[in-house]
């Protein structure tokens, strides 16, 4: 029932935003207040989405367990998130400036990739990663090609003939460390679902591939808003602010599932003790 009603909740909310979207598509070029304030508030589809996550991590055993520490970061992802569309809407709203680059609002995005990273490894860690990298030479070519395809794209699209101003290394390490972070998360999210597949009778599967849906939605989104800041064509309100809310509504619905994972496991052989649950040794990865 409460899995239900978080879901209702978040859809009614992504709904309710992307309603928004398409009515101000006709006013968007003129980047006027109704813009405004869809651009600061749309973050509150991944403010919700982290406070799920928080209550989702009790449940799991809180941090003695390593899902609890899986969803924790994934958690805190989304935060950062929303607190770096807060520190960008205090430079146009409160500052009245253009968005500095790099900025207070990049060290929580760039946060949000190392948050994305260490949950995707807590995650991978629970199916057994490590047990399976050293007798799959199948999940080894994926942990490598993932990630190489995904920088071998970003470079010939973003950072081709991209001119590094070494005066700058912050900025240097962002243009870098964006797609780097980004395809690491996502390459290390593609093997744990592999092996979701084979673990509990697949019970893990539909909560792991949601959660890769979403960093693949965000990934897109990151995408796109660097291709686009690169070439002075990004536009607020357009096409990518409505995929980073997709990307927050994807990854709250997986944390919703994570709830149902837990009462699932509750009627399994896997049968929680004493109200946390107790997944078979190998897949848990109690430390």
């Amino acid at each position: 029932m409460l899995k239900n009603k978080l879901q209702i909740l978040v859809t009614l909310i992504f709904l309710g935003f992307g309603g928004w979207w398409i009515e101000l598509q006709h006013v968007v070029s003129q980047q006027g207040s109704e813009v405004s304030w869809f651009e600061n508030t749309y973050g509150l589809m991944a403010l919700i989405g982290s406070i799920i996550g928080f209550c989702a991590i009790k449940k799991w055993g809180g941090l003695k367990t390593v899902l609890g520490k899986a969803l924790l970061f994934f958690s805190l992802g989304l935060f950062a998130q929303e607190a770096g569309q807060l520190i960008y809407s205090y430079y146009t709203q409160v500052d009245k400036i253009q968005i500095p680059y790099p900025s207070w609002g990049d060290a929580a995005y760039f946060g949000s990739v190392l948050f994305y990273i260490t949950a995707a490894f807590f995650l991978a860690k629970v199916v057994g990663i490590r047990f399976s990298m050293r007798k799959s030479f199948l999940y080894k070519a994926i942990a490598i090609i993932v990630p190489l395809i995904l920088l071998i794209g970003s470079y010939l699209i973003l950072l081709h003939n991209h001119q590094y101003d070494t005066s700058k290394p912050l900025t240097v390490f962002l243009d870098a460390g964006y797609p780097i972070g980004e395809a690491c998360y996502i390459s290390i999210a593609t093997v744990a679902y592999l092996l979701s597949r084979k673990m509990l009778g697949g019970i893990m599967k539909s909560g792991i591939l949601l959660v890769l849906l979403a960093l693949l939605v965000q990934y897109i989104s990151d995408f796109t808003f660097i291709y686009q800041s690169n070439r002075n064509t990004y536009v607020p309100g357009r096409l990518d602010d409505f995929s980073y809310l997709a990307a927050y509504f994807v990854m709250a619905t997986a944390l919703i599932r994570f709830h149902a994972i837990y009462r699932k496991l509750q009627h399994s052989n896997a049968t929680p003790h004493g109200g946390k649950t107790k997944l078979p040794a190998a897949d848990r990865g109690e430390e």
